[in-house]
C-alpha cells in the first residue's frame, strides 16, 4: 500500500517555505500512486508577495492494513484571497487548483495498477 503526500512550497525573495502538507488517498501499488502524483506536481497561482508557489507530491509506502485518513486539503482559496496574484497566469496553474484542493475520489484511490 502507498499513500501520497502533497507538499505546498512558497518562495519569498530567496527563502523557500513549506506552507503545508496533506495526505491524498491510498493506492495498492507505487505505480498507481506515481501516476496520480504526476498530475498534482507543478506550478500553482502565485499569491501576491511571493515569487513562486508549487506543489510536489511524493508516494510513501504504508503497511498493509493501515488505514490512511486524508489530511485536511490545502486551503489555496484562502491563501489566494489574502494575497491574490497581480495578474492571471497563462501557465495553466489556475486549472489545477480545484483538483489539488479536492479530496481524492474513490475512483482515483485504491487502484490496482501493476
Amino acid at each position: 500500500m502507498f499513500t501520497m503526500i502533497l507538499l505546498l512550497y512558497l518562495q519569498q525573495h530567496r527563502d523557500v517555505m513549506l506552507e503545508s502538507t496533506s495526505l491524498k488517498g491510498s493506492f495498492q501499488t507505487k505505480k498507481a500512486c506515481e501516476a496520480a502524483a504526476v498530475r498534482l506536481r507543478g506550478p500553482l497561482p502565485t499569491p501576491d508577495g511571493y515569487a513562486a508557489a508549487w506543489h510536489d507530491a511524493i508516494c510513501i509506502p504504508v503497511n498493509r492494513g493501515v488505514i490512511v485518513n486524508e489530511g485536511k486539503p490545502v486551503d489555496l482559496g484562502a491563501l489566494l484571497k489574502d494575497r491574490p496574484p497581480v495578474v492571471c497566469e497563462g501557465t495553466g496553474a489556475w486549472r489545477r487548483v480545484a483538483e489539488l484542493c479536492a479530496p481524492a475520489s474513490s475512483s482515483g484511490s485504491k487502484q490496482n495498477g501493476g
